[in-house]
């Protein structure tokens, strides 16, 4: 019976510890799709968050400036003591004569308010200003998103290909010592030189010490994904994506991405709102320009009486209203060099405007020539590797039948892990620049 519940609890405590190991196993490495590093990294980005913060601060900056319409009130209190007043009746050079004073105290306060009915519409664009940096905050919020999801594509598309990689390496260095065993054989029975074995191991070394680049790089490239996700740098992550363009993404024509990007392009759309920006810089200098007329009123508590004669000396209240115009006659030549320096920087700002058009449709265009030349690259590499297999199979055969040389079986063998490599390539890079054709149009 001992023995019947000893081997009971040895079966639970193996099977709970093949559980916890195949539960780390499955935690070692976590399975995840692009679009769900894309959900993370909008979350946890620094930079996108900074870019919302500061599309928050200027939403706040347009509630100020429609403030600011509201009237200005303010209050000042004061209270001090008043020195004795000489009186130089005979001139300064002589004795003085000294006013009594019964209470040398002085104290007031004080409201006072104002109301601009015209100051050149100031106010006005002092908005709208703000009201263009606010929108001009949250197309750079959207070009922030739109940087930070291509660099999350390329860099899971990366991990993608150096994934790839190391299967093929791997695979490869697992022939190569099959292959070394029989070459091994071979020479210690006399029938290869020397020279072949070496050969053969050169190459193995070759690709170990390659598959130890590959996994860096891979490696590099996790750690990337995970400061995107705010995750730690050491978790390993498993793409799960598959590779190659897929038939739910729709490429257009060139002309409608040139469309797409002039229209709605983040980057366009930030060089608009520039220009619109040194518009009103412009406009607001030459209102600086024009008269200001508003409403004011104070009304004041104040001891003793000096402001009306006769004076007393007693406490007293004094309102006063009216309407008050003012204009800057200096303006008129203080401010010429700026608004000139204004203009100028508007019309660099026009220029900019067009030279980030310039610059969409060239990157639009290189995007959409490298994109046709991957698809054609990937029919080609598909026949490539088709016979680069053919080509190792025979030299393969030829070679251990003592028909070929080792130099034309270990070129066969480099040729096809070449074109392998380089379809994987084809197929990531077909994606990376689709990508990038949908972040110049403002899409991705």
């Amino acid at each position: 019976m001992c023995s019947s519940l000893c081997k009971i609890i040895l079966s639970l405590f193996l099977f709970t510890l093949v559980s916890v190991n195949a539960q780390v196993t499955i935690q070692d490495s976590i399975s995840i799709s692009l679009e769900k590093v894309w959900q993370k990294a909008a979350v946890n980005s620094k930079e996108i968050k900074m870019s919302q913060l500061h599309a928050e601060s200027g939403l706040e900056a347009v509630k100020y400036a429609k403030n600011k319409q509201l009237p200005e009130i303010g209050f000042n209190a004061n209270y001090g003591k008043l020195a004795n007043i000489p009186i130089f009746n005979n001139g300064i050079l002589n004795q003085a004569d000294y006013i009594p004073l019964e209470d040398h105290s002085i104290y007031g306060a004080t409201i006072d308010a104002y109301f601009d009915i015209y100051n050149g519409h100031k106010l006005k664009m002092n908005i709208q200003k703000e009201s263009v940096k606010q929108e001009l905050s949250r197309y750079l919020e959207k070009e922030t998103t739109e940087s930070i999801h291509y660099q999350v594509a390329e860099t899971y598309l990366k991990l993608q290909l150096f994934l790839e990689f190391e299967k093929l390496v791997k695979q490869n260095i697992y022939q190569n010592e099959a292959r070394l065993k029989l070459i091994e054989k071979l020479h210690t029975g006399g029938v290869v030189l020397k020279s072949d074995l070496l050969r053969a191991q050169l190459q193995l070394s070759k690709q170990k010490t390659t598959l130890t680049t590959i996994r860096h790089d891979a490696q590099l490239a996790m750690q990337e994904l995970n400061i995107f996700m705010g995750e730690a740098d050491d978790q390993k992550l498993k793409p799960i994506d598959p590779i190659g363009f897929q038939q739910e993404n729709r490429i257009l024509n060139y002309t409608d991405y040139i469309d797409k990007a002039i229209d709605k392009s983040p980057l366009q759309r930030i060089a608009q709102q520039k220009v619109e920006l040194s518009r009103l810089n412009l406009a607001a200098l030459k209102a600086d320009k024009l008269p200001r007329i508003g409403l004011f009123g104070d009304y004041s508590y104040s001891y003793p009486q000096i402001k009306l004669y006769p004076y007393e000396n007693a406490p007293y209240l004094l309102g006063v209203v009216g309407i008050k115009l003012s204009y800057s006659i200096s303006s008129l030549y203080h401010d010429f060099h700026k608004e000139e320096e204004a203009k100028i920087l508007y019309e660099e700002q026009k220029m900019a405007r067009e030279n980030v058009q310039d610059n969409l449709r060239k990157t639009i265009n290189i995007a959409y020539k490298r994109y046709v030349e991957d698809q054609e690259k990937i029919e080609e590499l598909e026949l490539n590797i088709k016979q680069a297999k053919e080509n190792y199979r025979i030299l393969n055969q030829t070679y251990f039948n003592q028909l070929s040389l080792i130099t034309d079986l270990l070129d066969a063998d480099t040729q096809l892990l070449q074109a392998q490599f380089e379809l994987i390539s084809a197929k990531t890079a077909e994606q990376l620049h689709y990508y990038q054709l949908l972040k110049n149009t403002g899409d991705l």
